[in-house]
């Protein structure tokens, strides 16, 4: 990505949302896998934190059981895999977009012609998405846009703080309650340089984590509806 300076910024430059959501999916560079609901929640970010940057909003987000939900975000994605830009793995149990080589050009292409606040701000809150488990994950969101948890059917975190914060900030979205919390620091750098195998440790770690809060949810309300021998 080449250095951007201040007059970069001047002038409104216009954005699909295609090409808004070609550019959030190369902006952790190639490789990237998202599931359906981490796609959702990017560009819902994006939409409700730099807008006026992409020319958007793009969706209509709506309150869903499981957070923010707009299906034109699928509508998009499925465009891209008709494009040839993206492809799906279905290895897993829910199925993996990535971009393909293609993708990943268009998508760095489109980035390098955002103003640096939106290419910064894509390429943190891709990692912060890509690195944090659900329901912390979901948490942080509700916490920060209530009107988005009115439908909510998950036990959440009653205080979002991330484990992987510890390597990666927050997105600004946050900003407010991190430094009330003073858990995270400047978007511009991670707070613990780590390579990309640690990187997917620490996710790996953080999604084993939250498996047990889910068991730990369950075991508590089955607690309370059965009596214990």
């Amino acid at each position: 990505m080449k250095s951007r300076t201040s007059d970069d910024r001047q002038g409104a430059m216009e954005f699909s949302p295609r090409q808004t959501v070609l550019a959030g999916m190369a902006a952790d560079g190639p490789g990237a896998a998202f599931d359906a609901v981490r796609l959702q929640k990017l560009f819902f970010l994006v939409d409700r934190e730099i807008p006026d940057l992409i020319s958007g909003p793009h969706f209509d987000y709506k309150p869903d059981q499981f957070g923010p939900f707009d299906e034109a975000v699928f509508d998009e994605l499925n465009s891209l895999i008709d494009s040839g830009h993206v492809s799906v793995d279905t290895t897993f149990r829910c199925p993996l977009s990535v971009l393909t080589d293609s993708g990943v050009e268009n998508g760095a292409r489109i980035l390098d012609r955002m103003p640096e606040g939106a290419w910064r701000y894509m390429k943190k809150a891709a990692r912060w998405i890509l690195t944090t488990s659900f329901r912390p994950m979901l948490s942080a969101i509700y916490m920060q846009y209530p009107d988005m948890a009115v439908n909510n059917v998950l036990p959440l975190v009653s205080k979002p703080i991330m484990r992987s914060m510890v390597s990666y900030p927050m997105p600004s979205f946050l900003s407010g309650m991190a430094r009330a919390l003073d858990l995270f620091g400047t978007l511009d750098e991670p707070r613990v340089a780590v390579d990309g195998a640690e990187a997917d440790a620490l996710a790996t770690y953080n999604d084993w984590c939250a498996v047990g809060e889910d068991i730990e949810a369950a075991m508590g309300t089955l607690g309370q509806s059965i009596p214990l021998p």
